[in-house]
């Protein structure tokens, strides 16, 4: 790229992967935009942790969220396979056998590490709900929406792990 700016998009539309233009109010752009947020989300947590392992897994979690804009922006190779679910959900079953079964509700609080987890994953929701909504109109493969999916669940784990236990109960008022 020689410029960041390409104009192209100044009337109200954006090119996708596979060269159609459609108009930048269209859902997906708005999924796009989620994962960006997100993968943005992704950088400060990395920022606030100083774990080795939790930073590796957040780099390859980053480096999948650009796949899954990718796909969700019609770019036709599935870069997001069932395997990259089963690695997530193999993360999320490690990091919570660290943990203490949850006997109730907590909130999305606690350490500054981990209140970005717990707003990385409602990010993350938000992503995926929107990508089901695109789904209705365009082509999107199921695997990026089960990669949203489990990713939210990662996110709340990995959440709990960073409070350290220091987990704030909710208390019906």
């Amino acid at each position: 790229m020689t410029r960041i700016y390409t104009r192209s998009g100044d009337g109200g539309e954006s090119g996708l992967a596979n060269g159609e233009r459609i108009n930048k109010t269209d859902q997906l752009f708005a999924v796009m935009g989620d994962v960006d947020e997100l993968n943005a989300q992704l950088g400060m947590m990395r920022a606030l942790s100083h774990d080795k392992n939790i930073d590796q897994q957040l780099s390859k979690i980053q480096h999948k969220l650009f796949d899954v804009g990718a796909q969700v922006a019609q770019y036709k190779d599935n870069n997001i396979t069932q395997g990259d679910v089963t690695q997530l959900e193999a993360w999320i079953d490690t990091w919570q056998d660290q943990l203490e079964p949850l006997k109730q509700f907590i909130l999305p609080a606690g350490n500054q590490a981990g209140s970005a987890a717990h707003l990385a994953r409602s990010i993350c929701r938000r992503a995926e709900r929107g990508a089901w909504q695109a789904a209705n109109n365009h082509e999107i493969e199921p695997e990026v929406m089960q990669y949203l999916n489990r990713l939210s669940d990662y996110l709340f784990v990995l959440a709990r792990i960073l409070n350290g236990g220091d987990e704030v109960f909710w208390q019906a008022g």
